[in-house]
């Protein structure tokens, strides 16, 4: 049971299938046909909770290879942590780790679609101009805003609602 770096872009296969299939049983990693892959965050999660870890990496190593390709990976890891701990299914953006598709208590990602758009913006609260951005996204999603900002220490969260007339 480890995890090693698949072929595809930025993605992770668990070599053991049988927890592989587990995994996406609980909400993990998305089939390729083949296998499952799994997002660095959902990787490093599984791997800081003791349910898998990296073949021939510590979950350290991994943290500072990420941090190169993304400076926001701590941080993001860290609001992944609490949300997932919260028994909330959530799934970053292939595209980007920037954003997560959160859904409501008790639904899987199978059995409906997210309820709310999360936007990562560590450090200070973001700006009204960033805020009009990332509103107009989850306007276009359809879903609702949820801003994440603070440290990977503590992360804070907002909400916010727009409407048109």
């Amino acid at each position: 049971m480890a995890f090693k770096k698949a072929k595809k872009q930025n993605l992770f296969e668990e070599t053991d299938k049988q927890l592989s299939g587990k995994f996406s049983q609980a909400g993990f990693g998305f089939s390729s046909g083949i296998s499952v892959l799994f997002s660095p965050l959902e990787a490093a999660y599984l791997v800081k909770t003791g349910k898998s870890k990296f073949s021939g990496k510590t979950l350290e190593q991994f943290m500072a290879s990420q941090e190169k390709t993304g400076k926001n990976f701590p941080f993001a890891l860290a609001v992944y942590s609490l949300i997932y701990k919260k028994a909330r299914q959530i799934r970053p953006f292939m595209k980007s780790a920037k954003y997560f598709r959160v859904y409501a208590p008790g639904i899987g990602r199978l059995e409906g679609k997210p309820s709310q758009f999360l936007c990562l913006a560590p450090g200070e609260a973001p700006s009204l101009k960033a805020l009009e951005q990332e509103i107009k996204k989850a306007h276009l999603a359809r879903l609702e805003l949820i801003i994440a900002y603070g440290t990977e220490k503590e992360p804070k969260f907002i909400k916010v609602s727009s409407f048109n007339f």
